[in-house]
């Protein structure tokens, strides 16, 4: 009984792991649509979207760990937004 719940439990836990885009070819796609800002180098690109959720601008950054890409999101207050 305890074998077969601790499998039910890692499949679920592996099951919800978030796709890895693995083509190293192409940069990733904007994940929010068109990005206020995007800077692009050799082994990363950042989004900006100013203004994204209230009074915080949410930057999502893409890099290259081990052979794949990676995603990173950050906020940060703006105070200029309305």
């Amino acid at each position: 009984m305890k074998k077969g719940l601790l499998i039910i439990l890692v499949s679920i836990l592996f099951s919800c792991d978030p796709p890895k885009s693995c083509d190293l070819s192409t940069y990733p796609n904007a994940p929010y649509g068109v990005a206020d800002d995007t800077y692009y180098t050799d082994t990363s690109v950042r989004y900006l979207y100013t203004c994204y959720s209230g009074s915080y601008n949410r930057i999502v950054t893409y890099e290259i760990v081990d052979t794949c890409w990676e995603m990173f999101i950050d906020e940060e207050y703006n105070f200029n937004c309305d």
